[in-house]
C-alpha cells in the first residue's frame, strides 16, 4: 500500500487542534504521525521530552529527515529558502539553484536512504519542497484552472485574503459568481480523481456520493467564519503561496525558531507501524499521541486491533487525537471504550474554530488504564 512518492508535502490539519487537545508537557513523550512532518515539529515546538514520528511511507520520512537536518544547519531565513517556502506578492531574493547549494550543505545529515532519494530528486528541491506532494500539485493545477476560469476576475478571489475583518471578508465572498468555481470541483473533487490524487484507500469508508457539495459546504463555512489572514491552509491552495510571514504553521514561524531548534535532537524518525514501535519502545513508552486520519481506511477489527497496541504503548492518563476526512468513524469495541474515555465537548469546540475546513470529525480521548 505504501507507495515510494510524496503524497504530502504539507499536513493539512490544523496544529492548533492537536495543541489544544494534547496540552503537551515538558515531560511528555509524543508519537505523531510523520505525513508530511508539519504537525510532527509543531509539536516538537511545544517543548515535550521527545517526539517520535512514524509512518509507513518512506518517502514522508525522508521529507521529514529534510527539514530537521535544515533547522539544524541554517538561520531562520536559510531554513526557510531550502524549503521552499514563498510568500505572496513576495518574490524570493534568491535564484531557485540556491536550494541546491543549501542541500549540499545539509546533505551529510540525512540517512544514506534519504540521501540517495533527495540525490535522484534534486528537481524537486530546486521548485521547493513546500508544494512538491501530490495532494499539493493536485491544488496547483485546481488553482491555475480555477484563474483560468475566472480570468481577470480571480482578483475578486484574491481580495478574501486582505479583508479587515470576518464581516467583510463574508460580504466579498458572497458576493463571488461561483458557477464556474462549484463546475471545477464537480469536474475535480470526486472520488475518482481524489483516489488517484490520494489512493482508493481512503474512501473505502465514505458514504457521501457527491463529495463536491460537500467540500463546498465546508468552504462556504470556513469563508464565512474564519479569518483568512490567519488561513494558510486557503492561501496555499488559492493563492500558491503563504500569504505574510505571520500566516504559517507554528513551526515556520519566526519566535519559535529558537525554539524548534533548540528542541530538534528530542525528534526520531521512526519508518514502520504500531508494531514496530511497540517491538521497539515497550509498554507505557507515550503518553501523548497526534494519529492524524490514518484510521479511515481500517475496517472495525483492524482499527480496534490497532487502538489496542496505542494503548499499550500508552502511560496511564494518556491524550489521543485523530480525525477523519469524508470517512464515517470507526466503531470501538467494548474492551477499548472500557479504556478510551472521549472528550466530545473538547472535540466539538476544537472543530468548530477548524482553519483546515475539509474534515469531517476530530476526536479526542483520555486513556484511562486503571
Amino acid at each position: 500500500m505504501f507507495k515510494h512518492a510524496i503524497v504530502y508535502s504539507n499536513v493539512w490539519e490544523d496544529p492548533e487542534l492537536n495543541r489544544r487537545s494534547l496540552m503537551i508537557k515538558p515531560e511528555d513523550s509524543v508519537l505523531s504521525i510523520t505525513s508530511g512532518g508539519c504537525n510532527s515539529l509543531n509539536l516538537l515546538v511545544e517543548g515535550p521530552q521527545k517526539v517520535v514520528s512514524i509512518d509507513g511511507n518512506p518517502t514522508q520520512n525522508y521529507l521529514l529527515e529534510y527539514k530537521i537536518a535544515a533547522v539544524k544547519s541554517f538561520g531562520y531565513d536559510d531554513f526557510l529558502e531550502a524549503l521552499g517556502v514563498e510568500f505572496y506578492n513576495r518574490p524570493s531574493k534568491y535564484s531557485p539553484e540556491y536550494r541546491l547549494e543549501l542541500y549540499d550543505k545539509l546533505r551529510h545529515l540525512l540517512s544514506a536512504e534519504a540521501k540517495n532519494f533527495w540525490d535522484d530528486n534534486r528537481d524537486i528541491i530546486k521548485s521547493g519542497l513546500i508544494m512538491c506532494g501530490k495532494v499539493e500539485k493536485f491544488f496547483t493545477i485546481y488553482r491555475k484552472i480555477l484563474m483560468f476560469l475566472y480570468g481577470s476576475k480571480y482578483s475578486a478571489i484574491e481580495k478574501i485574503f486582505f479583508c479587515p475583518d470576518v464581516g467583510i471578508q463574508r460580504k466579498i465572498y458572497d458576493n463571488i459568481n461561483f458557477g464556474r468555481w462549484h463546475f471545477l470541483n464537480w469536474l475535480f473533487l470526486n472520488r475518482s480523481i481524489l483516489s488517484l490524487v490520494k489512493g482508493a484507500h481512503s474512501f473505502r469508508h465514505v458514504d457521501e456520493k457527491e463529495f463536491d457539495k460537500n467540500l463546498n459546504r465546508k468552504v462556504d463555512r470556513a469563508m464565512r467564519n474564519i479569518d483568512n489572514r490567519t488561513n494558510y491552509f486557503f492561501s496555499l491552495i488559492l493563492l500558491g503561496r503563504f500569504l505574510s510571514p505571520k500566516c504559517l504553521p507554528p513551526y515556520l514561524l519566526k519566535e519559535n525558531f529558537d525554539k524548534l531548534k533548540n528542541n530538534i535532537d528530542r525528534i526520531e524518525v521512526f519508518q514502520g507501524i504500531s508494531t514496530d514501535v511497540l517491538k521497539k519502545f515497550g509498554p507505557e513508552s507515550f503518553n501523548k499521541f497526534n494519529m492524524s486520519n490514518i484510521f479511515e481506511w481500517m475496517e472495525d477489527d483492524l482499527f480496534n486491533n490497532v487502538m489496542r497496541e496505542f494503548i499499550a504503548l500508552a502511560k496511564p492518563g494518556s491524550r489521543l487525537c485523530y480525525r477523519y476526512t469524508l470517512a464515517r468513524p470507526r466503531n470501538l469495541d467494548a474492551k477499548n471504550l472500557e479504556i478510551l474515555i472521549p472528550e466530545p465537548e473538547l472535540a466539538a469546540e476544537l472543530f468548530a474554530i477548524d482553519r483546515s475546513f475539509m474534515y469531517e470529525s476530530f476526536h479526542v480521548y483520555r486513556i484511562d488504564k486503571k
